[in-house]
C-alpha cells in the first residue's frame, strides 16, 4: 500500500507540471563550455549545481554551452570524468563545475561568483586573435 501512496505522490508530482532536470549536451559551437560533474543525474548536488548554472547561463545566451557530466553514466562520461581528473592532477569531487575544462568550482558557487567566472573567460576568448579571426570572417 505505501509504494501505491509513493507512485501517486510522484504521479501528482508530474501532472502539477513538475519536470525533473534534465542532462545537458553541448555542440561545442560556444565561446565558453561550463561542465558540471555529478554522480548521477537527479541526485541533490546536480539539481542544485545544474539549476544555479541554468540559472546565470540565461544571462549569456548562445555565448555559453553547458554539458553534463554523469560519472555513473556512460561510457562517453567516465571517460571524459578521467579525462577531466587527469588534467587536474586528482580525482574531481562532486560536484565540480569546469569552465572551458578549468577546474573552476568543488561546489556549488553563489551565481555571482559563477557569472564573475564565466565572464572573465568570455574575455579570455574573445581577446584570442583566432577567435577574433573567425568572427571577421
Amino acid at each position: 500500500m505505501a509504494k501505491k501512496k509513493t507512485n501517486n505522490k510522484t504521479q501528482s508530482l508530474k501532472t502539477k507540471g513538475f519536470d525533473p532536470v534534465q542532462p545537458r549536451n553541448a555542440t561545442g559551437k560556444a565561446l565558453v563550455l561550463v561542465e558540471i560533474i555529478c554522480e548521477r543525474v537527479h541526485c541533490v548536488m546536480y539539481d542544485y549545481a545544474i539549476n544555479t548554472v541554468d540559472m546565470v547561463a540565461e544571462n549569456f545566451g548562445d555565448q555559453i554551452e553547458i554539458q553534463t557530466i554523469v560519472r555513473r553514466g556512460d561510457i562517453k562520461n567516465a571517460m571524459r570524468f578521467l579525462s577531466l581528473c587527469k588534467k587536474a592532477g586528482k580525482m574531481l569531487s562532486v560536484p565540480t563545475i569546469l569552465i572551458n575544462g578549468d577546474v573552476a568550482f568543488t561546489n556549488v558557487p553563489h551565481p555571482d561568483d559563477l557569472t564573475t567566472a564565466i565572464e572573465k573567460y568570455l574575455t579570455l576568448s574573445q581577446d584570442t586573435p583566432i577567435l577574433k579571426d573567425k568572427k571577421n570572417e
